[in-house]
């Protein structure tokens, strides 16, 4: 499961790298949100027990705008709205960052306290970080408020991940994902209805924008928030550490972007080994496993 997810979420980035080249960054974000839930809610309502947790999960209209925000609204204008300011690499880099943020999260919000070597382990994979991001990959110059984007985008996630363990954990992923879709879809067509407008995709992008969140979303999805409660929002942020891998990567393979440089190399390895250090247990039970809500 985990492999699976690291090769979606890969996929995602490479795709919607290549749409918000020729097409807004937020129409990009709404079509595929829009896309995705449609997606999920008929596979949802295919039977009887996804159609009641599709009622279950509308009966909490608070937390479902609230998650709606966080996890897909917010996130994806941040992330997409990056894209074009400081290039695919760096801010999934960024978004790698995320056990790191789930620390911060679960400690000044949600009572986990890390302890010494998680804290030595987020400042080495942020001072990594900083080094890959001064080297300047995948985009000419760095960008202050692409990077405040994609920052503001990650930090929003790491909060969703603990906020949809406590309050929808009982209730099935794929009946809590279309509800939240639609509301994220709801936040951010005001966003990009301007843009859209003004600059309506091509028959090409659009059918990009559909493969995206149909084949790419949706599955990917369903993976991450079964990791969520299964094994929590730390362990899955240190999941997708292998994704600023596999896109670099794919951008070389695609000839988007040069052969990583020995430094640049250096530095994903340190900044791993940071996380690692954040995120990896030693001598610790498992978590418990989260009832899926059948």
């Amino acid at each position: 499961m985990p492999a699976v997810l690291v090769l979606l979420l890969a996929g995602t980035w490479l795709l919607s790298g290549a749409l918000v080249t020729g097409t807004e960054p937020l129409t990009v974000a709404v079509g595929r949100t829009a896309v995705c839930c449609l997606v999920l809610t008929v596979a949802a309502a295919s039977s009887a027990s996804g159609r009641a947790g599709l009622r279950q999960a509308v009966a909490r209209p608070g937390t479902v705008w609230l998650l709606g925000l966080l996890g897909f609204a917010g996130y994806a204008a941040g992330t997409l709205l990056a894209i074009p300011r400081i290039g695919t690499s760096l801010t999934n880099l960024v978004v790698a960052l995320m056990p790191c943020a789930s620390v911060a999260v679960g400690a000044l919000f949600f009572g986990e306290r890390p302890g010494p070597r998680k804290a030595a382990g987020a400042l080495l994979a942020c001072a990594a970080a900083a080094g890959y991001a001064a080297l300047g990959a995948d985009a000419g110059d760095l960008d202050g408020v692409g990077l405040l984007l994609v920052a503001a985008a990650t930090t929003a996630f790491a909060v969703y991940g603990f906020l949809y363990r406590a309050r929808l954990s009982r209730l099935p992923s794929l009946a809590v994902l279309p509800v939240l879709l639609a509301a994220a879809t709801c936040l951010l067509l005001p966003m990009s209805l301007p843009a859209l407008i003004a600059h309506p995709p091509t028959l090409a992008a659009t059918g990009g924008i559909v493969l995206l969140g149909a084949a790419v979303y949706a599955p990917a999805y369903l993976v991450q928030h079964r990791l969520i409660l299964l094994r929590g929002p730390v362990f899955t942020a240190a999941v997708q550490l292998a994704v600023p891998f596999t896109v670099r990567l794919g951008d070389w393979a695609l000839g988007t972007a040069p052969a990583p440089s020995v430094a640049e190399i250096l530095l994903l390895a340190v900044c791993c080994g940071g996380i690692a250090l954040v995120t990896v247990r030693t001598g610790e039970r498992p978590a418990a496993r989260v009832p899926s809500g059948r």
